[in-house]
């Protein structure tokens, strides 16, 4: 008896560690001592707790963008559990498999696992679960582009957490809604809704989800290019953040204040900002987040680096971003954090390019640099594959479009609009509004290059793209945006 109490003991502990792992990005770990674990509680064969292991196995493969492995456990999971006729866990294991083809960008068979979840409740007087499950419903259909089945679904389950009195379900809904008006380019709804939101929780006296919501607005305002208005949202947010002693939030709003200094073209402030973040994230050892500041510096280095008259401070720069673009592949290498690891190599190639930009010729002969830039985009694209993140795939490719553009030595205006029509197809498939627009204004200036050689309609053509750009900005209320397609017009 006293040996099955240690044992059982060790393994609350190791569940305990495993969690604290997950919850930190520290996924290998994580698995090492959730798999102790789920032995140990073989051996005690208390098979509540196994499925209870297998559903944490799935929780750390979901976090580490393994899906199919995260599915297998999950499955594991609902079935011990329908073994044991426990009807609520299994769907809550149901739920968990939707979220995880959500997140793996499949909501068709997202959607097919959460009807199976409310078959089970919609027939009962189990309220939160419908709630819940109309709840993820929204946030699948919100992902997809499908916005108004989304509103649809959140107003759902705001309604019945009303009836349940769930003020702070309640309030939870506001905030959904408010990031599907904005993901649909809908700001000032989207804005109204976050206010509500934030008063809500000002009346509930919560005070981290109310410097949330700050940052909430501000990443609204930064959507719509209102980048000083972002930027005091932000402000307000760290000085909240400041008081609560959150220092990973903090961490968080400060690369954000940098993505609208970034934005702002005010590159030196954009770096310093990075660079506070990094060294906060580091010191928390967060090293998932510090290979993203790292990648961002790089990012931020290179932009900074093409508008330098000094060609050797500008080379400098870009050996620095190398650096940076380095390490942020190392530690996601060692984390196997795949998504990183996308994003990484398509950084290294548009590095690359800048260099091409700079001078074809910096050491290594341009067909080599060409090479080593198709190469390493081409790693990154398969990884978004792999990850099921075809819209992050699409932005991405946009950017390789427009280095066969404008950089002489990969100039291919052919492969640049074949590129830019398949992200094109995506954002409209998906109704990203805002990136349709940035791929309409890519083409028409594929087509204004075109017209330079003389082909034959290209100006009529760059026009139509033009116009068709110009449209979708007037339309979202993006002026800046709209200003420089009207130039090009």
């Amino acid at each position: 008896m006293a040996l099955h109490r240690c044992l059982s003991s060790f393994t609350r502990q190791w569940n305990l560690i495993a969690d604290t792992y997950r919850d930190s990005g520290k996924y290998e770990q994580a698995v090492e001592y959730q798999l102790q674990c789920l032995t140990q509680r073989q051996k005690l064969g208390s098979q509540s707790d196994v499925a209870s292991s297998f559903y944490k196995l799935g929780r750390i493969y979901q976090a580490w963008g393994k899906y199919e492995q995260a599915i297998s456990y999950y499955q594991q999971s609902r079935n011990l559990y329908e073994q044991l006729d426990r009807e609520q866990s299994v769907a809550n294991q149901c739920g968990w498999i939707s979220d995880c083809y959500h997140d793996w960008g499949k909501y068709e068979q997202a959607i097919e696992c959460l009807q199976n979840y409310l078959q089970t409740y919609q027939n009962s007087d189990n309220n939160l679960n419908t709630a819940l499950a109309y709840l993820r419903l929204g946030r699948i259909y919100q992902a997809w582009g499908k916005y108004e089945q989304a509103i649809s679904y959140y107003q759902q389950s705001r309604g019945i957490y009303e009836q349940l009195d769930k003020k702070q379900d309640v309030a939870s809904l506001w905030g959904w809604m408010s990031n599907c008006y904005r993901d649909w380019g809908k700001y000032k709804q989207a804005i109204e809704y976050r206010q509500n939101y934030l008063q809500m929780n000002q009346r509930l006296d919560n005070q981290p989800i109310v410097a949330g919501a700050y940052s909430g607005i501000g990443q609204i305002c930064q959507e719509w290019d209102k980048y000083e208005q972002a930027i005091s949202y932000y402000q307000q947010s760290n000085e909240l953040y400041k008081e609560l002693g959150r220092e990973q939030d903090l961490a968080n709003q400060l690369s954000r204040v940098a993505n609208c200094y970034l934005n702002l073209k005010d590159y030196n402030k954009a770096i310093d900002y990075y660079q506070q973040s990094c060294d906060l994230h580091s010191l928390l050892g967060d090293n998932k987040s510090v290979a993203i500041r790292c990648r961002r510096l790089a990012y931020t280095q290179s932009l900074l680096a093409r508008n330098l008259e000094d060609t050797t401070q500008a080379f400098d720069l870009l050996a620095q971003a190398e650096q940076n673009i380095h390490q942020a592949m190392q530690i996601n290498t060692a984390g196997a954090y795949t998504e990183n690891l996308a994003y990484d190599y398509i950084a290294l190639s548009l590095l690359i390019s800048e260099r091409l930009r700079l001078s074809p010729n910096n050491g290594l002969s341009p067909q080599e640099q060409i090479a080593q830039f198709e190469q390493n985009y081409n790693i990154g694209l398969c990884y978004f594959d792999e990850l099921g993140q075809t819209v992050d795939k699409a932005e991405e490719v946009l950017d390789i479009a427009r280095a066969y553009l404008e950089v002489g030595a990969l100039e291919n205006l052919e492969f640049a609009e074949e590129l830019a029509q398949e992200s094109l197809h995506v954002f409209q498939e998906f109704n990203r509004r805002k990136l349709e627009a940035s791929a309409y204004k890519l083409l028409g200036e594929i087509y204004l290059k075109r017209r330079e050689r003389k082909n034959s309609n290209a100006e009529a053509i760059a026009t139509q793209f033009l116009t068709e750009s110009l449209q979708i900005y007037h339309a979202l209320d993006l002026q800046e945006k709209a200003i420089e397609v009207e130039k090009l017009l």
